[in-house]
């Protein structure tokens, strides 16, 4: 680890490293982006240098959490010889204890007084001679040899080093946030279908925050997507509805009597009572089509949508959308003349192979 740029690792769900990427890049002064990595269908990862106060990594919204990064392997051998090769690693790493400093500045209780209480988690992408349990236990025999602290290995609590397995490197990283930095501790009631925190993030990120805006969510469910495009910073004005009373309800809990000026109420996304022109952002959650609406509800539901979009969005405004029914609205994109399409983001949801949608109104 270089002393004045520590390499970190932001977590994120998988397929969203890239957008996390942009957000470092572009609220973090003087990151260097290092690359992104992806682990199968569990996770994407961004790699990046950073010398400035820890405290903003855990800021960050479209990551779900962070790592400083205390040794990378370079094509490790898929032999059982990999094995001797981690365990020397964790005995030998003269990364851990700057690693451990930082993680101080941010828990300075975490692993506890006297004896160094310790975990590895170990994950695998590809085939080896070996299985993902035997490089944990090479890693934690490594670690418990070593001088510097009394290390024991705990199943709950205490430290944790992330092994990451892939076909051409290994990467060991310390983890510096918790639960707090992915579950949000605003969301107080939960929706079927309801985005996780930093999904939500994600798909306001996109929009490029403005201070002007005038931002909606068409159908915001339990409001996540209201609540973190105004953390994301300032703006004039926050709309949000959804046809479900319910959902109207649970939005209304989540938020609060924060984020002022806020409108949120019952209707229809495809007839809104809202001036032409007068939304310049916008991100929705779609209808997935299976635990909400159906294929065949979509195929009515996207184009009125869609046309609805047209109207309220000033030209120039981004929508931004959400959807596993990728059929649908490539369909109904075609039919809408004044919206373009400039990016789509194939992403993970809920277990969902799902895409984001960047849509710009044109004309």
């Amino acid at each position: 680890m270089r002393k004045q740029r520590p390499l970190f690792l932001a977590q994120t769900q998988p397929g969203f490293e890239a957008i996390a990427a942009d957000e470092i890049a572009g609220t973090l002064e003087g990151a260097r982006i290092r690359g992104t990595r992806s682990v199968a269908d569990k996770n994407g990862m961004v790699l990046f240098e950073y010398a400035g106060d820890i405290h903003e990594l855990l800021a960050l919204r479209t990551t779900e959490d962070v790592f400083v990064v205390v040794a990378t392997l370079d094509r490790p051998p898929p032999t059982r010889a990999a094995l001797a090769l981690l365990e020397s690693t964790g005995l030998r790493a003269t990364t851990i204890e700057p690693a451990l400093t930082l993680l101080r500045q941010v828990a300075p209780g975490r692993g506890g007084k006297g004896k160094l209480r310790f975990r590895v988690i170990a994950r695998q992408v590809g085939t080896t001679a070996y299985r993902r349990v035997d490089a944990q236990h090479a890693l934690e025999r490594g670690l418990a040899q070593r001088g510097d602290h009394r290390w024991q290995g705990v199943e709950d609590g205490g430290v944790e080093l992330w092994l990451t397995l892939l076909p051409d490197e290994a990467i060991i990283a310390l983890r510096l946030s918790d639960e707090r930095m992915r579950q949000r501790e605003y969301k107080l009631t939960h929706l079927p279908a309801s985005l996780r925190p930093s999904a939500a993030a994600a798909l306001a990120w996109l929009t490029r925050p403005a201070d002007t805006d005038t931002f909606l969510d068409p159908m915001c469910g339990a409001g996540t997507i209201l609540i973190e495009r105004a953390q994301l910073g300032r703006y004039r004005q926050l709309l949000g509805g959804d046809a479900r009373a319910g959902a109207v309800e649970t939005a209304l809990a989540n938020i609060g009597p924060r984020y002022k000026p806020i409108t949120v109420r019952q209707w229809d996304a495809r007839d809104l009572p809202l001036d032409a022109g007068s939304v310049s952002a916008a991100a929705v959650n779609l209808p997935f089509g299976k635990q909400l609406g159906t294929a065949e509800g979509n195929r009515q539901l996207y184009p009125a949508f869609l046309r609805e979009m047209e109207r309220v969005l000033k030209p120039g405004a981004p929508l931004v959308a959400l959807t596993a029914d990728r059929r649908s609205l490539e369909e109904s994109l075609r039919r809408a003349s004044k919206l373009a399409r400039h990016k789509v983001y194939p992403v993970m949801v809920l277990g969902q192979t799902a895409s984001i949608y960047v849509i710009e109104r044109v004309g």
